[in-house]
This record gives C-alpha cells, structure tokens and sequence, in this order.
C-alpha cells in the first residue's frame, strides 16, 4: 500500500505558498491536483474533493480521508488510502 503521507506533505508545501482558496481535484489516473476556485475540471473527468486555505496536513488528512469514504460509498467500495497517488505536476493548469 502506497503511504498517503508523502502526497499530504507535498500538497501542504505547494498549498502554502497561495495566499487564496485552492480547490483539489482528482484526475482521471486518481492523481490528486489543485486549480484556481473558479476552474471547474468536472466536464473532463475530474472529480471536486475540496476547496481550502492553506490547510496543514491534519486537515488535508482529514478531507482527503472524508472524500475516500464519500467516493467509496457512492461506489460501493472501501476507502483506500493508497489509492491516491503521487502527482508530478504541482499546479493543474486551466486547459
């Protein structure tokens, strides 16, 4: 199983250095990502997990964790942490 811990860290470093909301997606690979609040990515396959501020990484924790439950219910399956994977990009780029 992948440790959700070095994608949580990763993404607390990059949130930090927006003074705004940032809004996470879950790409089409099942790669976490993060856009302007005003960017809407669902009509190409992107599923909206959340909008934060600067969250630590007890929050994004948490709200990664609260997602999986949501998204597993809907499906039918158990939350698996280490279904999200680590994701090169830093900033998911309006298309």
């Amino acid at each position: 199983m992948v440790s959700l811990e070095p994608q949580v860290a990763r993404l607390v470093d990059e949130l930090a250095q927006y003074h705004g909301h940032r809004t996470l997606w879950l790409d089409r690979r099942g790669y976490l990502c993060h856009s302007e609040p005003e960017d809407d990515f669902e009509d190409i396959g992107y599923q909206y997990v959340a909008t934060l501020m600067q969250p630590t990484g007890e929050v994004l924790r948490s709200t990664i964790m609260h997602f999986a439950a949501r998204r597993a219910a809907r499906v039918g399956a158990c939350p698996v942490p280490g279904a999200f994977h680590m994701h090169p990009v830093p900033v998911l780029m309006a298309i």
